[in-house]
């Protein structure tokens, strides 16, 4: 893997890239038969929004913005809510200690290259460096990369969360 990978803040600048990534990944799940971000979300209004809060990253290759999240610090009130399992820490979005990932997505035409888990482990060390105590992130029960990405970077299966769109399996590392 090429060793020019980096993250930082998302910019206003980014938006266009950061949407054909999404769109990308948007696309690839509808071929796949997959529901998730199926119905509206995320758009361009979900990334403008990530971007003015301060919230959306970017992951570079070679200087060139190939991966998108929201990393988002400040909770998350649908992970107050878990059954089937428990969190690793008894942080909730009113004492958030906890960082979260959501709508993360890869350049399509560069999957394959372990991009996705060196973004999570970017992410991971901008958590801790910034104080976090863990991170969470929750997928789809048909997303096969993110539930295979996730234990194998040291994530625990925690039990289920309700988002938006529906039921998600939820994940949590100690940092």
């Amino acid at each position: 893997m090429n060793n020019a990978l980096c993250i930082r803040r998302a910019e206003a600048a980014d938006a266009q890239v950061i949407w054909a990534i999404l769109k990308g990944e948007i696309e690839q799940m509808r071929q796949a038969g997959r529901d998730q971000w199926q119905k509206g979300y995320p758009n361009p209004d979900t990334v403008a929004a990530d971007i003015e809060k301060r919230q959306g990253w970017v992951l570079l290759k070679d200087e060139q913005v190939v991966g998108y999240c929201a990393l988002i610090t400040s909770g998350d009130p649908c992970y107050d809510h878990i059954w089937d399992g428990e969190w690793l820490t008894d942080s909730n979005s009113t004492n958030c200690r906890y960082s979260v990932v959501h709508r993360i997505g890869i350049n399509h035409q560069l999957t394959g290259q372990g991009l996705a888990t060196a973004f999570l482990n970017l992410l991971l060390d901008e958590s801790k460096r910034i104080g976090c105590e863990s991170m969470r992130i929750d997928t789809n029960h048909d997303n096969a990369q993110m539930l295979h990405i996730l234990p194998k970077i040291g994530f625990t299966h925690c039990g289920m969360v309700m988002v938006k769109d529906g039921e998600r399996h939820a994940f949590e590392k100690v940092l």
